[in-house]
């Protein structure tokens, strides 16, 4: 299945988490076909086209960061079973310290993996909580949110505290220290983002849990000033910049051991060569028919035949030049423009293709047509529709070679494509102008409008012979964002 979360990464970035995942796969498919089509919706009064927009325009703003799918365990049971994989791997890998204490690869591994699956774990935990329809389930999931947080983060450093009994290498220590500060890090973020939501939308539950909150938050804040790691302050003069910097490193550190090895290369190569190869020997072919009859018909060595060659040989030069266009406006949208190769370490586990067109209106596909829901006065007034991008990808992975390459469940990759629209603002009007204004009893109110422009995605996902679409809305002005519609 493909699984799509929408939403604003910054003022100018729309960020698309898209993953694959095969877990519903059949266990004799050796393989798992994805294929995601988007069509971009552009207002002509932004002008952009073809021919001001390129691929490599387009693609300079797209940009793509392909990793795992976290292994998921919900928080209680990373909390509560010791039997688990994560919690029995890292276990078992530190207890083996003694006897290699120099080999510690397995061992940061597990950290990282320990670390990366119980950060999910406390996002997960965090959303389901926040969607709970009644406010009383609030008190009871929040208070074990906290409790097991705590048993999680105490599992790991009771690992902390026995490394004097091991001959724990600076490197182990090292990175147990990154982990635990990791860990602190998602504690503190998620619990105070469960206390602000319940706060917020649940006053009278709040008032029961608030000192639970605070004491955990409070003892949190306490050991981490302990250990030297460090904090968030108020009023901080450089806006915690420190903290955010280093919060960055330590999540991209736990997390690296998910990122896959991809190769990215150009996938139109070969074709592009054969296509410009027959446009050269058709324009050369007209060229030596043309000097052939100019010969025989005016003879060697006269002015009137080497005017003919060069006149022939120009336009030999011209032919060749709108052959090469034709051949790859016809296939471009038959190939793609790149592919990039997959791989866990040295394992190879699949690809995707990516290729992106402006196309005719005419091609569009009646169900998207009617997803985009027109506005026919728009049409009317402009005389001429959007311009239309396609944006085409598809994705092979291989299930076989995915369960071989980690002994934790990996479930297929996830995409996270962020595109800056910056080109799409260039040139938009003001965001806000002048309206005609109102009489009010203290007087004359001059009243302002806001000027937002309409980018439509509408997005295909295809899998296992399944069809869904998205409609995303983006409402952006010159400066930026403004929000996001998902339907």
């Amino acid at each position: 299945m493909i699984d799509l979360i929408t939403k604003i990464h910054d003022k100018f970035t729309l960020e698309f988490k898209v993953g694959f995942n095969t877990e519903q796969a059949k266990k004799t498919m050796k393989y798992c076909d994805f294929v995601m089509n988007t069509w971009i919706f552009v207002p002509n009064s932004l002008d952009i086209n073809a021919a001001k927009y390129s691929k490599d325009d387009f693609y300079r703003d797209l940009k793509s960061g392909v990793r795992l799918i976290t292994p998921s365990y919900s928080l209680h049971e990373l909390a509560n079973d010791d039997e688990l994989l994560p919690s029995k791997s890292l276990i078992t890998n530190f207890n083996d310290l003694h006897i290699a204490p120099d080999d510690t690869q397995d061992l940061i591994h597990t950290i990282r993996m320990y670390c990366a699956i119980s950060k999910s774990a406390f996002r997960d935990e965090c959303l389901a909580i926040s969607q709970l329809p009644d406010a009383t389930d609030w008190i009871t999931a929040c208070l074990r949110f906290l409790e097991d947080g705590s048993k999680i983060l105490n599992r790991f450093r009771c690992l902390i505290d026995q490394l004097n009994d091991q001959n724990a290498t600076d490197r182990t220590r090292q990175v147990f220290s990154y982990g635990d500060e990791f860990l602190s890090n998602v504690l503190e973020k998620y619990a105070y983002r469960l206390r602000d939501a319940i706060r917020v939308n649940h006053p009278e539950e709040y008032r029961q849990l608030e000192a639970r909150f605070k004491e955990v938050l409070f003892e949190e804040r306490a050991y981490r000033e302990s250990q030297g790691y460090l904090c968030v302050k108020v009023d901080e003069p450089k806006g915690n910049e420190d903290f955010v910097f280093r919060a960055s490193l330590l999540k991209k550190f736990t997390e690296s051991d998910l990122y896959l090895n991809a190769t990215k290369r150009k996938n139109t190569f070969l074709v592009e060569q054969i296509l410009y190869s027959l446009a050269a020997g058709a324009a050369m072919v007209v060229a030596t028919l043309s000097s052939f009859f100019f010969q025989q018909r005016y003879g060697n060595f006269t002015l009137p035949f080497l005017i003919a060659l060069v006149i022939s040989y120009m336009f030999k030069d011209r032919l060749k030049d709108w052959l090469r266009m034709f051949f790859a406006k016809r296939v471009s949208n038959k190939v793609f423009d790149t592919r990039t190769d997959f791989r866990v370490k040295e394992r190879y586990i699949g690809w995707s293709k990516d290729s992106v067109d402006f196309i005719d209106s005419d091609k569009i596909l009646p169900e998207v047509i009617k997803l985009r829901s027109r506005n026919p006065l728009f049409a009317e007034v402009s005389g001429k529709d959007e311009k239309v991008l396609l944006y085409r990808k598809k994705v092979q992975l291989w299930p076989g070679e995915l369960a071989k390459a980690s002994p934790y469940p990996l479930r297929g990759i996830n995409d996270i494509l962020r595109y800056n629209i910056t080109e799409y603002t260039r040139k938009m009007d003001n965001p806000s102008f002048p309206l005609s204004g109102t009489w009010e009893e203290e007087g004359y109110k001059p009243i302002a409008g806001k000027k937002v422009y309409h980018i439509t995605f509408i997005i295909q996902c295809v899998y296992e012979g399944n069809t869904e679409y998205k409609r995303v809305v983006v409402r952006c002005d010159r400066d930026g964002i403004v929000n996001v519609k998902v339907s």
